[in-house]
């Protein structure tokens, strides 16, 4: 029998307009699978096998690279796609789209598991612009014990979307037991994710794209928010995207072509004159995530 929360995504993407074919056949959800170690060593659950996808969780600890915390482990939602295929960032893009849901109520000694996304790219296509990932992405989650000293069972029960030329709804139910304080090494796609992970700019690294300037006019007949950029190396594939709060409606910046500054810098602009919130917007922070050929960037920008 399928979850609510698998219901509720079904009818958001009715809701977007988007074509689906919808059977127990095609979202694919088996029993929830057993620990196993995977082939190289990791520590990580069995695969769960869905339409045009398959998904797993591993897990390994950080020694305090990432989290801070010494008791921390760092799990990771591996989802694998086949040829083609996408899913989605946790912002959709215009298009419409399902962003992954993460329910570890299930889990035993979780004091709390943050969800880390890796960079995005631009997906364009017949119905626009979508914002999320191509054949394989790992998701990593810092994860916070109740109690350092005894064993973590996750639980997670997975929702996501897939698309092609059909968007099918997709569930996954996954366990994966880590031992109490030990070696258990950080698989290497949790790490590739984590370097892959907009950097804020306390942690700014060696081609981190910047943001240089920027311009906001929330008034008139054409109210829009510019944005200069400096993407280093390779500035044509450069990209940004951006999120306001609470839900609010913010249409995805575009490139504005020919334009830029004498410091070499990108720009794109933000066209808000057909934006409903606008109202709303005002005074808000909204989060930019800046996607570079060598790196990438999260920075925030209050609209006023």
């Amino acid at each position: 029998m399928r979850s609510e929360k698998f219901r509720s995504i079904v009818c958001k993407m009715r809701a977007a307009g988007m074509t689906m074919a919808i059977s127990a056949a095609l979202a694919g959800v088996p029993a929830v699978p057993a620990t196993a170690q995977a082939a190289a060593g990791d520590l990580a659950s069995d695969w769960v096998e869905g339409h045009a996808s398959r998904v797993r969780m591993l897990a390994g600890r950080d020694s305090q690279a990432v989290s801070g915390l010494p008791e921390a482990i760092i799990a990771g939602v591996e989802i694998d796609l086949q040829p083609a295929w996408k899913t989605y960032w946790r912002f959709p893009g215009e298009a419409g789209g399902v962003p992954p849901e993460f329910d570890w109520s299930r889990s035993k000694n979780v004091a709390d598991a943050k969800v880390v996304f890796p960079a995005p790219k631009r997906l364009t296509d017949a119905t626009g612009d979508t914002i999320g990932y191509k054949d394989n992405v790992v998701l990593p989650v810092i994860v916070t014990p109740a109690d350092a000293s005894k064993p973590v069972e996750l639980a997670l029960d997975f929702t996501f979307g897939v698309c092609r030329d059909i968007c099918i709804p997709a569930e996954a139910s996954l366990l994966l037991d880590v031992p109490q304080l030990g070696a258990q090494a950080l698989p290497e796609g949790i790490k590739k994710a984590l370097d892959h992970a907009p950097r804020k700019r306390a942690q700014k690294q060696p081609g981190d794209p910047e943001l240089t300037g920027h311009e906001i006019v929330l008034t008139g007949k054409a109210p829009h928010v510019v944005l200069d950029v400096d993407f280093g190396a390779k500035p044509e594939k450069g990209d940004v995207f951006a999120e306001a709060p609470g839900g609010l409606f913010l249409p995805m910046p575009r490139r504005v072509a020919g334009a830029g500054t004498a410091g070499g810098s990108s720009r794109f602009e933000i066209d808000l004159s057909q934006t409903l919130d606008l109202d709303d917007l005002k005074g808000k922070t909204i989060r930019l995530t800046l996607v570079g050929a060598e790196g990438q960037s999260e920075r925030e920008l209050v609209l006023k």
